[in-house]
């Protein structure tokens, strides 16, 4: 798949930008490779992410923003920020009242149960929010991760969310504003 951002050529190296979504867009606004060791500024205009119903248990929704090359890869560090959030019509009882959580992970969100944990979080933490306000333009911070061993099957970066169904239960989307800092160290594929 090819890049679809200004960065390609330097980051052909380390892995390709994923498929823009369903509407809004994910765009790599910076980017530095440096032989092995790299940094990446994902940044995210009203990005649609599908929620899925988890009948009963909340709702989940995913959105694969990159695949990595085959080889390791070594989190060193990221970063997430949130300024806005566009939910669809049947997403709750009413507008602008979800309550959810936000991470990134080297595996889709699959429970819609308001958490996130184990390969659904190991490139960044949970961010919880609640809106229309709280959470907002805080910035979550994550040191460095267990080593991701894509040497059989490379490794795929996804934004993840879950709503509990307290909050969320429903199928519908959501619109993510924000930016994703990530910077690592991609080890050879032997």
């Amino acid at each position: 798949m090819p890049h679809n951002s200004a960065w390609g050529d330097k980051l052909a190296s380390i892995g390709t930008i994923a498929a823009q979504p369903a509407s809004g867009s994910v765009k790599i606004t910076e980017a530095s490779v440096n032989g092995r060791f790299f940094s990446m500024k994902f940044t995210f205009t009203a990005a649609r992410v599908t929620v899925t119903d988890a009948a009963g248990s909340g709702s989940s929704g995913s959105l694969k923003i990159f695949d990595f090359n085959e080889g390791v890869v070594q989190v060193l560090g990221s970063s997430h920020t949130w300024s806005g959030f566009t939910e669809g019509s049947a997403l709750t009882g009413a507008a602008n009242d979800a309550a959810f959580v936000i991470a990134f992970g080297s595996a889709a969100a699959d429970a819609g149960d308001g958490a996130l944990t184990g390969t659904e979080v190991n490139f960044a933490a949970t961010k919880s929010i609640t809106l229309p306000s709280t959470g907002l333009n805080a910035t979550t911070v994550t040191a460095a991760q267990t080593p991701l061993d894509g040497t059989a099957t490379a490794v795929d970066l996804y934004l993840n969310w879950s709503g509990s169904a307290a909050t969320i239960d429903a199928n519908s989307t959501i619109d993510v504003t924000g930016s994703f800092y990530v910077w690592g160290f991609m080890g050879a594929d032997d």
